[in-house]
């Protein structure tokens, strides 16, 4: 009883405070485009014009996102402890602004290496998505990624570097189960600064004009609280009841495995393949859901089974839900 009434309070306060900090965000964006959206200008122009025209039409993020993104801010501090304990100098930025632009942005620190100044931003993530970025060597493998908040965070830094007028940055990962810390190089890069400024600039106009670009359906509608707004029919679907959209980096890091493997031509009796498929209908049992590139459908039947002697089969016969779930990939592959 006391373990529940703490476990409800402290559930609750974590919403709450992540409620808070949207909201002072979106006091503070006000009709600017944030540096951590920027990327957007590559996937969907559309996308920043909707969040200035009229963004109560974006989905509420889910409770589940909202603790993950309160749990971020937290690990921030550890961070700036670490590299403090390490004996490296941190110093605060106010927020940036870019007026002629409509550009904004909040860097975490500048910090200090050999009496230089940097901008530095920190991202936390899931052990299963630290692994993926380990792999990743420069900014050009993170803006090839299939993940779309990835491959945004070099924009971010292009930005960063821009409004404080520097020529490197740095992009700190910590894998937030683990405690692994990795941090890569961001150079500032003139070309993919110009395509993101006139990227920028669009939305701008389309912004004055109040005429944002028409929807296209693509692989970033997966993670945009504006999809069901362009695409209702998202939620009908094949058959009746909602859809869901999951936007859990776990999952949609499975689902690309399973994928590869199809495509790998894999063998669904092989072990990794087998235990992986299982995961996958369990987690999804008696669900629909958009998991990134891929619609899971999971639809109950009954099936008729006998527990007792076969002569006596017709007088005991019963019946119990089974479910049939099926893995679609509904994009082309990325």
């Amino acid at each position: 009883m006391l373990s529940e009434k703490i476990t409800t309070l402290l559930k609750e306060a974590g919403v709450r405070r992540a409620e808070e900090d949207s909201e002072a965000r979106k006091k503070a964006v006000g009709n600017f485009t944030g540096a951590s959206q920027l990327g957007w200008v590559s996937d969907c122009p559309r996308r920043l014009c909707l969040m200035r025209l009229c963004p109560e039409k974006a989905k509420e993020r889910d409770e589940k996102m909202k603790t993950r993104l309160e749990e971020g801010k937290k690990q921030e501090s550890l961070i700036r402890a670490d590299l403090a304990y390490a004996g490296l100098e941190l110093v605060h930025v106010p927020r940036l602004e870019w007026p002629a632009l409509k550009l904004t942005g909040e860097l975490d620190d500048l910090i200090v290496v050999d009496g230089g100044k940097y901008p530095i931003d920190y991202k936390t993530c899931s052990s299963a998505m630290f692994n993926k970025i380990s792999r990743a060597q420069s900014k050009e493998d993170l803006i090839r990624s299939p993940f779309i908040w990835l491959r945004h965070y070099p924009a971010q830094l292009q930005a960063y570097m821009m409004m404080t007028q520097k020529r490197l940055s740095a992009l700190l990962f910590k894998d937030k189960e683990g405690g692994a810390m990795r941090l890569m190089d961001i150079e500032f890069d003139p070309p993919y600064a110009s395509s993101l400024l006139d990227g920028l600039r669009y939305v701008n106009d389309c912004v004055a004009r109040e005429d944002p670009p028409k929807a296209e359906k693509k692989d970033a509608c997966d993670n945009c609280g504006f999809a069901d707004f362009d695409f209702p029919e998202r939620e009908r679907g094949a058959v009746s009841g909602k859809i869901e959209i999951v936007t859990d980096e776990d999952w949609l890091l499975r689902l690309k495995d399973y994928q590869q493997l199809v495509d790998a031509g894999v063998a669904k009796s092989a072990k990794e393949f087998e235990k992986l498929e299982k995961e996958i209908k369990e987690e999804f049992r008696g669900r629909r859901a958009y998991v990134g590139s891929h619609l899971i459908e999971s639809r109950g039947y009954f099936q008729t089974f006998y527990d007792i002697p076969e002569e006596e089969k017709a007088k005991y016969q019963k019946q119990r839900e089974q479910f049939r779930t099926s893995i679609k990939l509904i994009f082309d592959k990325l």
